[in-house]
């Protein structure tokens, strides 16, 4: 981050935002993603990314990012992270946004598409807790059909 941003500042470049990935946790819900793509990148990615235990490597990640400069803190998935979530809106007066990946959409629509849940009020729902959690920004597979629902709900 901190080579980053004095890239940008060097260049003068003050009108663009720096949004850390600092708080990407290791997980199965990544899954769906990373079929889709079919990449050809080979490895363990939880060398490089946080355990899901790993509570304290995540505060100590963001708290290294916002001091190189990130003007966004990003956690990485969401929902079963909305500790990690608060614990960041906690620490920082920083800009959190939370990533709702590709699992959490593809659960959704199972279970929606089996009937077990209402799609729209569990979707509904689980933006109503990133928020609680401390979100200030939420990216999610559902953008499209959130502005829909909540357009003409």
């Amino acid at each position: 981050i901190g080579a980053i941003k004095q890239a940008l500042q060097k260049a003068g470049r003050t009108d663009v935002a720096l949004m850390s990935y600092a708080a990407k946790f290791a997980s199965a819900l990544y899954g769906p993603f990373r079929s889709a793509c079919a990449t050809a990148l080979q490895g363990n990615r939880a060398n490089y990314q946080l355990p899901p235990a790993g509570e304290g490597l995540g505060k100590r990640a963001i708290l290294r990012d916002i001091a190189e400069g990130a003007d966004i803190i990003m956690v990485k998935p969401g929902i079963a992270y909305l500790d990690i979530v608060r614990m960041a809106r906690e620490i920082s007066d920083t800009p959190v946004a939370v990533y709702q990946v590709s699992g959490e959409y593809a659960m959704l629509k199972a279970a929606g598409a089996a009937g077990a849940v209402s799609e729209k009020d569990t979707v509904l729902e689980m933006m109503t807790c990133f928020r609680r959690a401390g979100a200030d920004i939420i990216i999610s597979y559902y953008t499209p059909k959130l502005l829909e629902w909540l357009v003409s709900p």
